[in-house]
């Protein structure tokens, strides 16, 4: 029964659960190290006020004396961003508790700010308005003119109406909202202060602002709703992908996002088991060969052209003779016994009856080879266990793998330098 052998081998329920519990720590440190990521980046975008609106405040201030609270907002916020990313950073990156808490406690930082920074974005929507109005009057002021005037009643109509629509555009709640409708709000805040049409701001309101009013709520609804349960899908699928070292796929959160993430999770969750279940038991059937006198003296990997990947690696049993182990896409794994060369050939009548004898004697070995798996929580479903015929001699080629040692006989390694010359003088 010494020929090829072919066997799929599969974790008992017990040695499956001992895994599972083995990577439960590792999961939480993945899952709050991706959280940890995600808020860092509400944060750190919390705090990228424009240049702009800085400047504005700073000049309104030199004109009226007042920035209408934008600086002092403006520390707290900035402050209140560093203090919950130094509490992230200092959370640290091995104990599962620690991170845990550090994402909760700057989840409920992230939610004030956002209002902080809603009631910063107002003042500043407010200062630009006041500047305008500072600069239009010292103009009128130093051209002599009467800056003093009363405005028309129009005109204070159309003030109003403006700064009922800016209060319109504060009072959306900011808290989680997403980085566009954020930028709309600024966007529209920005046109409405270009408006000096009553006409055409009732069109502004009915278009822009009731509308973006509308996708705001939708989605603030939303994520009341679902956006817990997206977070925490979110980090576990990256936190999955980067134990795989694959890229995760963009998921933007709206309707579905849940859905496809939780079908997201539960592929990558079984990829994940099924990887670390056939890296236990190359592991194993590394650590059994090594305890059993069998040196790993090389490796390669193969991809087929129809796609079908390979991986072989190479034990030593003795000079010129060695077991290649190939593991295979679908899980199954064959083990053979061959010649050492370092080119492709048949075997010789002589190296033939060799490596039958080989096989015979290896009989016994892959019994106690197998008892060693199981005791390592590992059995086997036999596929293919071929007898030892001298039809199933091969010579390995060595010069395809990836070797730690030469473990070619003397005789070849006389006989390849020679071919090697031979070559050089053509």
């Amino acid at each position: 029964m010494s020929g090829p052998k072919t066997a799929n081998y599969k974790l008992t329920p017990a040695q499956r659960r001992a895994l599972v519990a083995q990577h439960e720590k590792q999961r939480r440190i993945g899952e709050a190290s991706a959280y940890i990521t995600h808020l860092t980046a509400k944060l750190k975008a919390l705090g990228n006020v424009s240049a702009e609106a800085d400047e504005q405040a700073k000049s309104l201030a030199e004109h009226t004396g007042t920035d209408s609270g934008y600086s002092g907002l403006r520390k707290k916020l900035a402050d209140g961003i560093a203090d919950a990313l130094n509490a992230l950073e200092a959370a640290g990156n091995k104990d599962p508790g620690k991170m845990e808490k550090a994402v909760r406690a700057a989840k409920k930082a992230l939610a004030k700010l956002s209002e902080l920074r809603g009631k910063l974005d107002g003042i500043a929507a407010q200062n630009l308005r006041l500047l305008r109005q500072a600069v239009t009057d010292g103009a009128d002021k130093a051209s002599g003119a009467d800056f003093s005037r009363i405005k028309t009643p129009e005109e204070e109509r159309l003030e109003q109406l403006k700064q009922a629509l800016s209060d319109r555009l504060s009072a959306i709640p900011a808290a989680f909202l997403s980085e566009e409708l954020r930028n709309d709000i600024a966007a529209a805040r920005e046109r409405l202060e270009q408006i000096d049409s009553e006409d055409f701001l009732r069109n502004f309101s009915a278009m822009t602002v009731v509308s973006l009013e509308k996708r705001c709520m939708n989605y603030s609804r939303l994520r009341e709703s679902e956006g817990e349960e997206y977070d925490l899908l979110l980090a576990r699928y990256h936190a999955l992908c980067e134990e795989r070292g694959c890229s995760p796929e963009g998921v933007p959160f709206e309707q579905g996002a849940v859905g496809r993430l939780n079908v997201l999770v539960a592929e990558a969750e079984a990829a994940l088991a099924q990887e670390e279940e056939q890296a236990y038991i190359s592991r194993s059937i590394d650590e059994v060969m090594e305890d059993m006198g069998y040196r790993l003296v090389g490796n390669r990997s193969v991809i087929k052209k129809n796609g079908r990947r390979f991986r072989n690696e190479l034990y030593s049993i003795g000079e010129g003779t060695a077991v290649n182990v190939t593991y295979s896409s679908n899980g199954n794994i064959t083990m053979e016994i061959g010649g050492i060369d370092d080119t492709d050939r048949f075997p010789d009548a002589e190296e033939t009856e060799r490596l039958t004898e080989d096989m015979r004697d290896f009989c016994g070995q892959f019994r106690e080879f197998e008892r060693r798996l199981a005791e390592k929580g590992i059995l086997s479903e036999h596929i293919s266990l071929l007898p030892p015929e001298p039809e199933y001699a091969q010579i390995i080629n060595i010069s395809d793998y990836s070797m730690t040692e030469d473990i070619a006989p003397a005789e070849y390694r006389e006989e390849a330098v020679k071919r090697n010359g031979e070559m050089s003088n053509e």
